[in-house]
């Protein structure tokens, strides 16, 4: 077993094989056997708010088990509409257990992952019974997991993604004040959970328990506390519109009929090769939509929150995860010895049956000088079958206008040079040119395994 949590003091998690293993001390195996059995955990179960989970009541352990999900999201990669609706989930679980009379001790963000592009709530040794009093101990902490960040991210445009990978426990208001600057003033809210840090502490206040300390009341005053928590992230939802949302409306280096061509392409080829898709450089997910209409599993990454933000707004019903990625400094892995949480990079190793690549590649070679090997072994890596690739001449107009005076650089960044690199690699199936710009390829590849 390989261990995957070192800070929680009272429970460890393995992972073993396709289970994860989670060991907590005897006392609790009353309190998860009666809490599993209770209507409304089962409710949220089959809601898939909280993940579902089975105990064992070992020798000189507890052991909780939990079905091993093979890819999901977590709070590095996030966009900030997905960091709100996980919020929101955090949310209604603490108010729905509190009803019942349970409670939730904490609030971390990193409870809470995105799986089939839904929230999902993982920490389940997290519940416990309610004190009976009026406060909540993960309340500060949820200030700064989940308040703070979408006030900084609304205010200065800092993706939430990032903000996780440098503050690991959320934000604190004395880090936020010294951020927003004079911007605190602008609202009540944050001068309430910034400016006022005061009412912002996590620790459990211990009251001495007087004869009229009635649990009934402090139930109402403590749910009435959550609902107004929760109204006050519903004000901070954020919006999506960015160069790249609104890319598809302005776009003039293709026409509609290369646009139609593309989409035909995909469908065409994902009918007969049925799997899991990512498409990366999704943008506001045009071909990731489409996709998801033949696939087992669609993925979708882009650099532009604004745009993971957008197609997570428009999901509906339909089954596609996305992610706040920069495919050209990928989330990496962190935590304790970078054993916490798995780069975006090693957990998807050959995940993929196919890969979308359109559009990208003369960005990664120009504005992030990323040399077309090494753009290749990275596709390489993620596939396991196929790609479906755009290759975008040296003599295209947006590759001139993207390398300027930089030009002579990749003279020799040729269709025929492009095909011979790939053909290491990847067995060619079909070139389409596109029609309006016929600098412009879609090579459908498969991988040669060796």
């Amino acid at each position: 077993m390989k261990r995957i949590s070192f800070r929680d003091p009272l429970s460890e998690v393995y992972i073993d094989n396709n289970k994860i293993i989670r060991k907590l001390k005897k006392k609790d195996f009353l309190l998860f056997n009666d809490l599993f059995k209770k209507s409304f955990y089962n409710e949220m179960i089959q809601k898939n708010w909280v993940q579902k989970s089975d105990i064992l009541n070992k020798e000189n352990f507890v052991q909780m088990t939990h079905q091993k999900i093979e890819n999901f999201t977590e709070v590095t990669e996030m966009s900030s509409y997905q960091l709100f609706l996980s919020g929101i989930q955090t949310l209604n679980i603490t108010i729905e257990s509190l009803k019942n009379d349970y409670m939730l001790k904490d609030a971390s963000a990193w409870n809470v992952v995105f799986s089939k592009g839904r929230p999902l709530f993982l920490d389940v040794a997290s519940f416990e019974r309610w004190d009976k009093q009026k406060t909540w101990l993960g309340y500060g902490q949820f200030i700064r997991h989940y308040i703070i960040p979408l006030i900084l991210n609304r205010e200065l445009k800092i993706p939430t993604s990032k903000l996780f990978l440098l503050y690991r426990d959320g934000i604190y208001p004395k880090d936020a004040r010294n951020k927003l600057g004079i911007k605190i003033l602008k609202s009540f809210i944050y001068l309430e959970y910034i400016f006022a840090p005061t009412i912002l502490k996590s620790t459990k206040i211990i009251r001495k328990k007087e004869k009229k300390d009635n649990p009934d009341f402090n139930k109402r005053i403590l749910l009435a506390i959550l609902k107004r928590l929760k109204k006050k992230v519903l004000s901070l939802e954020p919006k999506s519109s960015s160069f790249w949302t609104n890319y598809s409306k302005k776009r003039d280096h293709y026409s509609d009929n290369d646009i139609a061509k593309k989409k035909q392409i995909i469908k065409n080829f994902l009918k007969e090769n049925k799997g899991k898709v990512l498409d990366i450089g999704c943008n506001t997910g045009e071909f990731l939509f489409l996709a998801s209409q033949y696939s087992s599993e669609s993925h979708g990454i882009d650099i532009d929150e604004d745009c993971i933000n957008h197609i997570q707004k428009n999901l509906g019903d339909k089954n596609i995860s996305v992610a706040n990625v920069n495919i050209s400094n990928p989330t990496p892995s962190i935590g304790w010895r970078n054993k916490e949480t798995t780069g975006y990079l090693k957990k998807n190793i050959n995940y993929f049956d196919t890969v979308i690549f359109f559009g990208i590649i003369h960005h990664l070679m120009i504005l992030d000088r990323i040399p077309l090997n090494e753009i290749i072994l990275l596709l390489l890596n993620l596939t396991k079958k196929n790609l479906v690739l755009e290759f975008v001449t040296n003599q295209d107009q947006r590759f001139l206008e993207l390398a300027s005076v930089n030009i002579n650089l990749y003279k020799d960044f040729t269709k025929e040079n492009f095909e011979k690199l790939i053909a290491k690699d990847f067995k060619i199936l079909e070139i389409h040119n596109l029609e309006f710009n016929k600098n412009r390829f879609i090579y459908i590849l498969e991988k040669i395994i060796k």
